[in-house]
């Protein structure tokens, strides 16, 4: 309802200002949170690689680039949070206005360029941060570094936050950082991943973009089995030129997004495989339960729906294990895929 109250005042102002105004409350006053939100039922837990998310629905990465305002957020009713995109190195990003919105869509666009306070100031913030859920890193590559450069940077900040992540997120996929997009590569993915497997033991996703064909995607999925990646993180925005530069994240996003999504499950790969691009309704996540699918990622519905959206989404969850007679949400994905299709239809 505060939301509610709010929302028509934060979207009179640029986008950017209406999203560091919001951000400051919500580091300012952590207790917003709880008041807005609502932790989920246990019976949503469920295991997603090697951790147990409070429920199926995440906070994606970009919404508290900095690990500003972990605790408000994990108050509102999330399974798990991610924080970044952050580099080693402090980084402006690119010049304003560089955020965009399409309201009559529920869709914002990007051009951010990974604005972030770097690892040195961020780092603090998550050692100072009690997680009492999942919280994972993303992590990406300074705008001036090269290929090779980044992979120890890369490296840097995944040993610095060993300790104070449960999980990373290589984003190699934003279109917002030139030449970003073509290290989605195997023999730079080989060379980075070696490295990385070889400092953290953690669970480590490859963050892919939306704007890929087929082939690609699968070469990705093999590239993340044969270094034992956990899993895949699908998507990043999409490119939109007519739109102007940046990613496109939101309903503009979602059919793009799932179709990249469906070409990763129909590989039955043993990966884990978290979606995040055009969520915003239960039918969207039962749709994507089924392929195959386990849990999300939300940013853009969330800009655009409150906490209000998270609590109704959290009320389905468990209205939908009353309705199955299921003792929690681990005791679905127990099921067999043609087992839990059939439940999804009824």
């Amino acid at each position: 309802m505060l939301y509610d109250l709010i929302k028509p005042i934060l979207f009179a102002l640029p986008p950017e200002t209406a999203h560091e105004y919001s951000l400051t409350l919500a580091k300012l006053c952590p207790e917003l949170g709880r008041l807005s939100g609502e932790i989920p039922n246990d019976k949503l837990s469920l295991k997603v690689g090697t951790l147990h998310w409070k429920s199926p629905i995440g906070l994606a990465a970009g919404l508290d680039k900095n690990a500003e305002a972990l605790p408000f957020f994990s108050a509102q009713g999330f399974g798990a949070l991610e924080c970044g995109t952050v580099t080693l190195r402090p980084q402006l990003g690119n010049p304003r206005p560089r955020l965009f919105r399409y309201p009559e869509e529920r869709s914002l666009r990007n051009s951010m360029g990974f604005p972030n306070e770097g690892l040195q100031q961020i780092s603090p913030r998550l050692e100072a941060f009690n997680r009492s859920l999942p919280l994972g890193v993303n992590i990406g590559k300074n705008k001036d570094s090269s290929a090779e450069e980044s992979i120890d940077e890369l490296g840097t900040m995944m040993a610095t936050l060993d300790d104070v992540a449960d999980y990373f997120v290589v984003n190699v996929s934003s279109p917002n950082t030139p030449g970003l997009r073509a290290l989605q590569e195997k023999s730079y993915l080989s060379e980075l991943f070696k490295e990385l497997k070889s400092i953290s033991k953690k669970d480590l996703y490859l963050k892919i973009a939306p704007d890929l064909d087929s082939s690609k995607v699968i070469e990705l999925i093999q590239i993340a089995e044969d270094f034992k990646l956990t899993g895949l993180i699908a998507t990043n925005t999409t490119m939109m030129p007519d739109r102007g530069v940046g990613g496109v994240s939101g309903a503009l996003l979602k059919e793009k997004a799932k179709a990249i999504r469906k070409i990763v499950l129909e590989q039955q790969s043993s990966l884990e495989l978290i979606g995040v691009g055009g969520f915003s309704h239960f039918e969207d996540i039962k749709e994507f339960w089924s392929l195959g699918g386990k849990a999300i990622q939300l940013y853009t519905a969330y800009i655009y729906g409150g906490p209000e959206l998270l609590k109704s989404l959290n009320k389905k969850l468990m209205e939908f294990l009353q309705q199955h007679e299921l003792q929690d949400l681990s005791t679905f994905f127990e099921l067999s895929l043609s087992d839990r299709k059939k439940l999804l239809l009824r």
